[in-house]
């Protein structure tokens, strides 16, 4: 499968001309204008690209049949639902050796957790069907080496669930989340080169990989270094990420230069002392210096690249000092310097970073560092490596999982007392709990309760288009039986109107206007 640059030739000439204008003292543009013409199958040129990964489908494949879930299903991905449509297919000897390696690796963590190790499994195996690993097992991370007996069962999963074929099938949803992700992506990629004046036709022997996954959970992002290759994997963005692609592309540019000087700082193991154990510091920049002069570096460009107001800046400058980042006040103040130079960030940070003085920075340190509150937060992207940030507790969502859950697992009784839970303890109008009540009571044969749900669900202002619509199509339904076509067909229209597509629901609204559902209603006439 082509890889497609980040860097792809604009559609017009008129877009190299105005960034011409814009970044002419940096001659990158003229790079970027004479790549190859194409569009999202565009071959690579550079180093860094946007694709899809056949080793991510299969993961994701797998996972969904191991019983990985950490989303409602009105929130998948509609090539979430495929996939979990695939792993259905699956010799069912299959998914319970998956299941089992699972929930044996999984112990007593959360769903959540599970994600960022398996990325990681992905991104260290050849491309299928063999799935061996890059590297001798020793030499792998470690939450690769906790799972890597997982990439025998892909070799079976990729075959049973016919991935290339499916992958075809799919593709144009991939591209198209590619195409909106890319302009944004590479206009911040483009802007953050001309900052750090990376010089025109600068050809790496590292590549960072963009890696678009859909069935993976909404939103997620997975960041992964290994020597020389980058990898941000995201799910689909309904959020921009464009912070944390950023955050990870600047690893990508400096982290050798930042290596490379780290070891000339003297002494510089003396400042980590100072913040062992002091509370609101990230214990990894008190027990790693390299770990903890990159992010210096990379924050207070992040801050610079961002032009932020000069109080904004003190407060973030100021809150990851406090974090432990000690060094990121020197940076900064570099960067005040570096913009009215001519010379590349890597040749100036290169200079800069063997004169740091550990005596200055214990006399800052002394006269600052407890006077700044330890709450102090600024808005910053995660870190390299990142994993799956922790969701913060809300039981409502929990009770409306656990009812989708039993729903799922056909136990209408649990799933009864979960959607009453919702709708008692926390919010009487939840579209979601209703809408839930509507398919127990459907499954249980009470067509009053249900039409009575259904008919909440509609009038919910809190329920997503992907329940509603289809709280329409079952409300429609219902009264279809019940003999009552005209307000039937009201509500058939009204979910045609609503446009969501969820599982065919416009098809099903269709048929519903054409002809009525079912034959109750004939033969009680």
């Amino acid at each position: 499968m082509a890889r497609r640059s980040l860097f792809a030739p604009p559609r017009s000439a008129k877009f190299c001309y105005d960034f011409t204008i814009m970044l002419r003292r940096f001659a990158l543009l003229s790079l970027l204008c004479l790549l190859t013409a194409g569009g999202v199958r565009g071959q690579s040129t550079g180093a860094v690209h946007i694709d899809t990964d056949l080793r991510l489908l299969t993961v994701m494949t797998a996972l969904n049949a191991a019983g990985f879930d950490v989303e409602l299903g009105n929130e998948y991905h509609p090539v979430r639902q495929a996939v979990r449509n695939l792993a259905k297919q699956l010799d069912p000897a299959l998914v319970a050796r998956l299941k089992d390696f699972y929930q044996t690796h999984k112990r007593s963590e959360s769903d959540d957790a599970q994600l960022p190790k398996y990325i990681s499994l992905a991104l260290s195996l050849t491309a299928p069907p063999d799935f061996k690993t890059t590297a001798r097992e020793e030499y792998l991370p470690g939450d690769v080496r906790d799972v890597l007996g997982f990439s025998d069962l892909l070799r079976e999963v990729f075959l049973q669930a016919k991935l290339t074929s499916a992958s075809v099938e799919l593709r144009p949803q991939y591209d198209a989340e590619i195409n909106r992700l890319g302009p944004s992506i590479r206009d911040s990629l483009v802007r953050t080169d001309a900052y750090l004046r990376i010089a025109s036709g600068n050809v790496s022997a590292r590549t960072m990989e963009i890696l678009v996954e859909l069935a993976a959970p909404k939103n997620s992002v997975n960041v992964r270094s290994d020597q020389d290759s980058y990898y941000v994997v995201l799910g689909q963005s309904t959020t921009s990420h464009v912070a944390d692609i950023r955050h990870a592309y600047l690893h990508f540019q400096l982290d050798d230069v930042i290596a490379l000087n780290s070891a000339k700082v003297n002494n510089g193991a003396a400042l980590l002392q100072l913040i062992k154990g002091v509370p609101g510091v990230q214990p990894a920049y008190s027990d790693d210096f390299y770990k903890m002069l990159g992010e210096s570096v990379i924050r207070a460009l992040e801050i610079r690249i961002d032009r932020m107001s000069a109080a904004k800046a003190k407060d973030a400058v100021d809150s990851y000092y406090r974090s432990g980042l000690l060094l990121t006040p020197f940076v900064y103040g570099i960067l005040l310097d570096y913009e009215g130079q001519d010379s590349p960030f890597r040749t100036v940070i290169g200079k800069a970073l063997p004169l740091i003085s550990v005596g200055n920075e214990q006399n800052r340190f002394n006269a600052t560092f407890m006077n700044i509150p330890a709450t102090l937060k600024a808005n910053a992207a995660g870190e390299i490596p990142q994993g799956e940030p922790v969701a913060a507790p809300n039981p409502m969502r929990d009770l409306l999982k656990e009812g989708e859950t039993a729903l799922n697992s056909n136990d209408n009784l649990k799933a009864r007392a979960a959607f009453e839970k919702v709708l008692a303890q926390h919010d009487r109008s939840s579209g979601a709990a209703l809408y839930g009540l509507g398919l127990v009571a459907s499954r249980e044969g009470n067509s009053t309760e249900a039409r009575e749900n259904f008919e909440r669900a509609t009038r919910s202002e809190n329920i997503e288009n992907s329940m509603k619509v289809w709280a329409y199509v079952y409300l429609a339904r219902i009264l279809d039986l019940e003999c009552e076509r005209e307000r039937a067909v009201e509500n058939y229209r009204q979910a045609v109107k609503l446009g969501d597509n969820t599982r065919n629901a416009q098809s099903a609204a269709q048929e519903g206007i054409k002809k009525p559902y079912g034959d109750a209603c004939a033969v009680r006439k």
